[in-house]
């Protein structure tokens, strides 16, 4: 029952948040929706700072180490592992509605309201370490498939991975950042031009 009820806080606290955005949402919010006593909830959480970390860790991680992990999966050169990522970025900012593994009795989930959760708490909270974890991951990552490619002989090697890595990463912020904000813009034209660019930037010289 005890562990049942900080399933229920958090899953609480996580659908509040993505309505009305973290720093709104009240313990008394958190309370009613969760159904929870308000004395349980400082049985677990001593405050909404540790609220707040342990609901990154649950969701908003696990949701990113997930889906990198469906993009490794991606077999294919360079080019395509990069249009893939701006495809499937784009696919789920466009369309999808997941429901999240561990909530219990929630209903499902814009991946916008997802992004713009995450955002706004990386900008909010920049004392939460785990929310420049998943972008210290995705820097990472790209570094890894960057140096793969050069490796591979695929793009040209005499620009450091560095550069091309930071390159690649401001160019598919650009894209999510279009795609939220501009949704008129259609995605194909979008992940097209980025692609186009990106790989006149890289390609062997």
């Amino acid at each position: 029952m005890k562990s049942n009820n900080k399933h229920k806080i958090i899953d609480a606290t996580f659908a509040l948040s993505l309505k009305y955005g973290f720093d709104n949402v009240s313990i008394k919010q958190i309370q009613e929706e969760s159904g929870v006593a308000t004395g349980s909830i400082y049985y677990y959480f001593k405050n909404k700072d540790e609220l707040l970390e342990y609901m990154i860790n649950k969701y908003l991680m696990d949701q990113f180490y997930e889906t990198k992990n469906e993009i490794k999966e991606f077999k294919g050169p360079f080019l395509e592992k990069m249009n893939f990522i701006f495809r499937y970025e784009g696919a789920e900012l466009s369309t999808k509605e997941d429901d999240f593994p561990y909530i219990l009795t929630r209903p499902k989930v814009k991946y916008k309201d997802y992004f713009m959760l995450l955002t706004s708490i990386y900008h909010k909270h920049p004392e939460i370490s785990t929310a420049h974890e998943i972008h210290d991951e995705l820097y990472k990552f790209f570094y890894e498939l960057v140096q793969e490619a050069v490796e591979n002989n695929e793009i040209r090697d005499d620009m450091s991975v560095r550069k091309i890595v930071i390159f690649i990463q401001t160019s598919l912020k650009g894209f999510i950042g279009l795609l939220v904000f501009q949704p008129h813009i259609a995605v194909d034209e979008l992940v097209e031009s980025n692609i186009e660019l990106i790989w006149e930037a890289i390609k062997k010289q």
